[in-house]
C-alpha cells in the first residue's frame, strides 16, 4: 500500500468526507452515514474507546469518528471484498491505518466476530472471554424491497435493501460483541423505528430514539437509536 506523507494526509483530512474512494458501483454513502457519525463522535465515552463497526463501506463512518476522537480505536466488518479494500485505502490516505481495522465478513458468521476481537487485539490470551467492544455503530440495509427504484447495481443493492431478518442479525451481533454496559447505535429510515425496536434482543435496552426531520411539515426523514446492553434507564425520544 503505498505510504502517504504528512503534506498528502492533511490534504485528505482537510477534504474530508469529499475524495473517500468509493468503488464504481458500489453504494455512496450519504446523509444517513454522516448522522450516525455525528452521533458516535459525541458519546461521552472514554479517551481509549474501541468500537466495532457493522456494515463499514468505504468506511466513512469510521474514519470521521476518529478523525474526531484520535485516542479511539475502530474494527469495521464488511462483506463486501472491494469495500473493505476501499475502506483500508481511505484509512491509509487519513493516516488512520493504525486506528481502524477493516476486516470482510459476514455478520452472521460467529468465526469472523471472533477474528474481529482477535485482530483488534492482538495476541489476547482468552479470546473466549466477555466481548471487548465499548460500543457498536451500524447504518445496515434497512430499505424495504418494493420501496422505490432498484439500483441495477448488486452492490448497491446490496447496501440498500435488506431482508425481515436484517435488523435482528445486525443487533444480535452487536449484542454478542458489546461489554455490559456498552452502546449501539443504529440509523436507519424513521419508517422503520418500530422494526428497529422489535429486532433489539432482550439485553440491549433503548435508551434514545432521536427523530432527524429534513423539511418543515413532512415526517422525520431518519432515526438514530442508543441503546444499551443491560441498560435500565427510560426512553428518551428527541428530534433534530
Amino acid at each position: 500500500m503505498k505510504m502517504n506523507d504528512a503534506a498528502d494526509i492533511e490534504a485528505a483530512r482537510t477534504a474530508f468526507p469529499s475524495g473517500l474512494e468509493q468503488p464504481e458501483g458500489s453504494f455512496r454513502f450519504s446523509a444517513d452515514a454522516l448522522l450516525l457519525a455525528d452521533i458516535v463522535t459525541a458519546l461521552p465515552l472514554p479517551e481509549e474507546t474501541v468500537l466495532a463497526e457493522l456494515g463499514t463501506g468505504c468506511g466513512v463512518v469510521s474514519l470521521a469518528v476518529l478523525l474526531k476522537n484520535p485516542g479511539w480505536r475502530v474494527v469495521g466488518l464488511e462483506r463486501e471484498t472491494v469495500l473493505a479494500g476501499a475502506a483500508a485505502r481511505n484509512a491509509a490516505a487519513l493516516g488512520l491505518d493504525a486506528a481502524f481495522m477493516p476486516l470482510c465478513g459476514d455478520v452472521n458468521s460467529r468465526e469472523d466476530l471472533r477474528h474481529m476481537r482477535e485482530a483488534l487485539v492482538s495476541g489476547a490470551e482468552n479470546l473466549s472471554g466477555p466481548p471487548m467492544f465499548d460500543a457498536v455503530m451500524t447504518n445496515p440495509p434497512w430499505r424495504v424491497e418494493g420501496d422505490g427504484r432498484v439500483p441495477p447495481s448488486g452492490l448497491r443493492r446490496r447496501a440498500f435493501f435488506g431482508t425481515a431478518e436484517t435488523f435482528h442479525e445486525f443487533f444480535s451481533a452487536a449484542d454478542s460483541l458489546l461489554k455490559n454496559g456498552g452502546l449501539l447505535i443504529a440509523v436507519a429510515g424513521a419508517d422503520r423505528t418500530a422494526d428497529l425496536l422489535a429486532a433489539l434482543p432482550k439485553r440491549l435496552h433503548p435508551e434514545v430514539l432521536r427523530f432527524v426531520f429534513t423539511k418543515e411539515n413532512a415526517p422525520a426523514e431518519f432515526v438514530l437509536l442508543t441503546a444499551r446492553k443491560n441498560g435500565r434507564g427510560t426512553l428518551r425520544v428527541e428530534k433534530r
